[in-house]
């Protein structure tokens, strides 16, 4: 009866232990994602574990021929979007506003920009709220002016997470009165 019990005892502790080190890799993961800025929430993935079914081919079926179908697939490109780059969409002098959430205030969505200047390649930070050492600051991406406003944002406490999202949707210019993302005119554009 003895050696059954230290049997036992044993595989309990060797279930410990990995249980132990699963944790420590859960939490390891946690704290990657929320370092790539990763606001969604967490998605439920199953895989299974057995199926009889053979697996799916991964070539695409030849389309029906027949009087009443036609072939209405899209071929697929490499690149979401043409290059584009910042002079097909923003004209030499022209002020770029980069715009971040920083929470709401009795209801009302509150925001903090930071100001270009585009000189016909790079964008050149003129004013920043709140992130007053990134002015001077020049790139000719403005995803990198962006998350570099959004990095400072966070470590001074104005924001609480940052996020990934398409950086020509924060960014804005002016145009006959109307204000204008740059994605807006890249899609004009493309």
């Amino acid at each position: 009866m003895t050696d059954f019990n230290s049997i036992l005892l044993s595989q309990i502790t060797d279930l410990q232990t990995r249980l132990s080190k699963q944790e420590v890799t859960i939490s390891a993961l946690k704290n990657q994602l929320e370092r790539f800025g990763n606001n969604t929430p967490p998605m439920r993935m199953s895989f299974p574990l057995h199926t009889d079914r053979p697996p799916r081919s991964r070539e695409p079926r030849a389309p029906r021929n027949t009087p009443n179908t036609r072939d209405t697939r899209v071929p697929r490109s490499s690149t979401p979007y043409p290059t584009i780059g910042l002079s097909d969409v923003i004209q030499p002098n022209e002020h770029v506003t980069i715009q971040i959430k920083t929470g709401l205030t009795d209801g009302v969505q509150e925001y903090t920009t930071a100001l270009a200047v585009f000189d016909g390649t790079n964008l050149k930070v003129t004013e920043c709220d709140l992130a007053e050492s990134l002015v001077g600051m020049t790139s000719s991406k403005p995803g990198e002016i962006l998350y570099r406003f959004m990095e400072s944002l966070k470590e001074s406490g104005h924001i609480k997470n940052t996020f990934g999202i398409a950086p020509w949707r924060l960014c804005f210019v002016e145009r006959n009165g109307v204000r204008v993302s740059l994605e807006e005119l890249r899609n004009t554009v493309g």
